[in-house]
């Protein structure tokens, strides 16, 4: 599928989308046709995003829908009304994802980290699973997942998911991307004989809004680097690749992980078995949203 190619007969849901590569992304589908769901936590940024998108690309097959991401029962709501209005979704992007300064606890009793940036995709695509298969009956269906290359900082202590004991900012948020990682990975064992494509992806370092978010030394890294960093265009173009092109490589993406369109090294840790594993207790926890 070549950059150009129309979408109009697509139907893509964005989460994370008022801003930065989320935001990048959504007009590129935009501007090819798709029929767009904008998953955002503010309503006002969300409404912006949403106006500025259909007055850029013409295209006003573009909604708004309210989550917080660090609420299992907003996400289940907003699945719900997701799937009242879209009968079949062809592309699913969990690419909502934040950083955290210090351990704080959700409404829900979890991390706030392991909440936003795994659990509520994981919830996400369970409950939307039904119309992505529906999808995936025509044509190839794909569900992709901002993953990182902080995947390689800390192996998943499945004794300790909440990180109650030793937190910091760059473990929760590395672990969070190594489920990101291991999520596709299992979603692809699951369902790849229902057409439907999963894979993961490193986006860079990019000029966006996450660094002044995670606390101190956040801020000084992302000042640091700020010189170094992706532009938002460059940092969302495997995004956009694994979400929508034909190319053989992200076609046959088979649960992998990517970085600018290619397959880099994985952290060892990163293995089948903590996949099945991640997998098994992330179902029970979400059980009572479902």
């Amino acid at each position: 599928m070549s950059a150009q190619t129309d979408l109009s007969e697509k139907v893509y849901i964005v989460t994370g989308a008022n801003s930065g590569i989320g935001f990048q992304a959504a007009g590129k589908f935009a501007s090819r046709g798709a029929s767009l769901a904008l998953v955002c936590r503010n309503q006002e940024k969300g409404e912006q995003a949403v106006k500025s998108l259909i007055a850029s690309t013409g295209n006003c097959r573009i909604k708004l829908f309210l989550a917080d991401f660090s609420s299992m029962s907003s996400v289940s709501r907003v699945a719900d009304e997701l799937l009242a209005y879209y009968p079949k979704i062809d592309v699913l992007c969990n690419n909502a994802g934040g950083a955290s300064g210090r351990r704080t606890e959700s409404v829900d009793g979890f991390e706030t980290t392991f909440a936003t940036n795994h659990l509520a995709g994981f919830l996400l695509t369970m409950k939307l699973l039904p119309a992505i298969t529906e999808a995936a009956k025509s044509n190839l269906a794909r569900i992709v997942f901002t993953s990182s290359y902080g995947h390689s900082n800390s192996a998943l202590d499945f004794n300790d998911l909440n990180l109650k004991n030793d937190y910091s900012t760059l473990k929760a948020y590395g672990r969070s991307k190594l489920m990101n990682l291991l999520t596709a990975r299992e979603i692809q064992r699951h369902y790849a004989d229902k057409h439907i494509v999963a894979s993961s992806f490193h986006p860079g370092a990019v000029r966006t809004a996450i660094w002044g978010k995670g606390g101190g030394v956040a801020r000084i890294l992302g000042f640091l680097m700020y010189p170094f960093m992706l532009s938002i265009d460059k940092g969302s173009d495997t995004f956009i690749w694994l979400a929508s092109s034909d190319d053989e490589a992200s076609i046959n993406a088979s649960g992998n992980y990517f970085y600018q369109r290619r397959q880099p090294r994985i952290a060892e840790f990163a293995t089948d078995e903590a996949a099945k594993k991640l997998w098994e207790v992330s179902s029970d926890l979400i059980k009572p949203y479902i």
